[in-house]
C-alpha cells in the first residue's frame, strides 16, 4: 500500500475535534437557545477555523443537539465568502449560489438565486426532518453592509416557511484579534438584532491539557485504511501496540516548543495555532516514527528538530510582530 495515499498526505482529507473546536459549538448552541439567528466569530491566521468548520458541518448530528433530550436539532452546512466587489444583488446571489455549488451560471436573476437557496435550505431540512440550518459563512469580513440586508431577504423568507437559518460568520481578523466593538457598534440595529448579538474569539490550543486531548485525537478518532488502525498505529505499529501512543509524548513536545520561544526570545505563551500544531504532527509521525526502525517515542532534539523544520518560527515571529532573526543552519535543519 502506497503511504502517499494516508489522509495525512492529502489537504483537507481529515479533521480532529479540538477543545476550540468544541468552545465554537458550544457558543453556536447557546446563541441558539437565545433565540439569535446569528452569531459572530473572529480569529487570526492559521488558528484552525476554517478545519473546525469542516468537522462541526460534517458531524452535525454528534453537537448539534439539544442537551436535554439529545435529540438532533438543525443541519449544517458551510461556504466561503468569495472576494472582490459585488455591485448587485444579482451578483451577490449568483456568488452565493456557486460557493454553495447550487449552480455554474456565471449570473443569474436575483430572484432565482434568492428561491434556489431557500429550496436549498427546505430540501436540508426536510431530507433530515428538521427546522434549523447552521450555515457557516467563512472570510465574512469580505460582506458588505448593502449585502447584510440581502441576507435580511433570505432570513425573512426562511422564516415564512416556518424554517430557521442560523448564520455563524466567521471573520478573519490580525494576529492578535479584533476589538469586540468592531463587530456592531457601526451596524444598524436591525443587523445587529440578526446576527451580532454576541461575538467570541476563536483560539488556539492552549496549554498541555488542550495539546494532550489534541494529539490523542491522532491515538483514536482518526484511522486509515481501517477502524484498528488510528494514525499513530500506522506509523509506529510495533510502537503502539507495545504501549507507546502520540499523546504520551504531550510533554516532551510541549517543553519542545516553550524551549524553542525561550531560546529564541518570543513572547511566553502556552497558545499553538492548528496551522504548525498539524505540520509538526505529520512531521513526527511520518518522518520519525515511521522511518525508525527501533522507535519508541520522540526525543527533545527529535521534537525541535520538527518545530524548526515545519515553519513554527517563522509563523510565530509574524503573529508575534516581531523581525525574525537569521536561523542559519537551524532553520535549513
Amino acid at each position: 500500500m502506497d503511504n502517499n495515499e494516508h489522509p495525512i498526505f492529502i489537504p483537507n482529507s481529515y479533521q480532529i475535534y479540538t477543545k476550540p473546536t468544541e468552545y465554537l459549538a458550544n457558543f453556536i448552541l447557546s446563541n441558539i437557545s437565545q433565540g439569535h439567528h446569528g452569531c459572530s466569530v473572529y480569529g487570526g491566521g492559521g488558528l484552525g477555523k476554517t478545519t473546525a468548520q469542516q468537522y462541526l458541518t460534517e458531524n452535525a448530528s454528534r453537537w448539534l443537539v439539544n442537551m436535554k433530550t439529545k435529540q438532533q436539532i438543525g443541519v449544517a452546512a458551510r461556504m466561503v465568502m468569495p472576494s472582490g466587489i459585488r455591485r448587485s444583488d444579482r451578483a451577490f446571489w449568483t456568488a452565493i449560489n456557486r460557493r454553495l455549488k447550487l449552480v455554474n451560471a456565471i449570473r443569474m436573476d436575483p430572484g432565482l438565486g434568492l428561491e434556489r437557496l431557500v429550496n436549498f435550505i427546505r430540501t436540508r431540512c426536510g431530507q433530515a426532518r428538521q427546522r434549523r440550518m447552521v450555515l457557516f459563512i467563512d472570510n465574512a469580513q469580505r460582506i458588505t453592509e448593502a449585502e447584510y440586508q440581502y441576507l435580511e431577504d433570505l432570513d425573512g423568507l426562511v422564516l415564512d416557511e416556518k424554517l430557521s437559518l442560523f448564520l455563524v460568520l466567521v471573520r478573519q481578523s490580525d494576529a492578535e484579534g479584533v476589538d469586540v466593538g468592531d463587530d456592531w457598534l457601526e451596524r444598524p440595529s436591525h443587523t445587529v438584532r440578526r446576527w451580532f448579538m454576541d461575538t467570541a474569539p476563536f483560539r488556539p490550543l492552549m496549554g498541555i491539557a488542550e495539546i494532550t486531548h489534541a494529539l490523542g485525537r491522532y491515538d483514536r478518532s482518526v484511522a486509515w485504511p481501517t477502524p484498528d488502525m488510528p494514525f499513530s498505529r500506522y506509523f509506529a505499529k510495533d510502537a503502539f501496540d507495545r504501549g507507546w501512543c502520540l499523546s504520551k509524548d504531550a510533554p516532551v513536545i510541549f517543553e519542545g516548543v516553550r524551549s524553542l520561544r525561550k531560546e529564541y526570545k518570543l513572547p511566553e505563551t502556552d497558545a499553538w495555532p492548528m496551522a504548525t500544531f498539524t505540520l509538526v504532527v505529520h512531521s513526527l509521525l511520518a518522518d520519525i516514527a515511521h522511518e525508525k526502525p527501533d522507535f519508541n517515542g520522540f526525543t527533545p532534539e527529535q521534537v525541535r528538530h520538527v518545530l524548526l523544520a515545519s515553519g513554527y518560527l517563522r509563523l510565530e515571529f509574524v503573529r508575534a510582530k516581531m523581525r525574525m532573526p537569521d536561523l542559519g543552519h537551524d532553520e535549513a535543519a
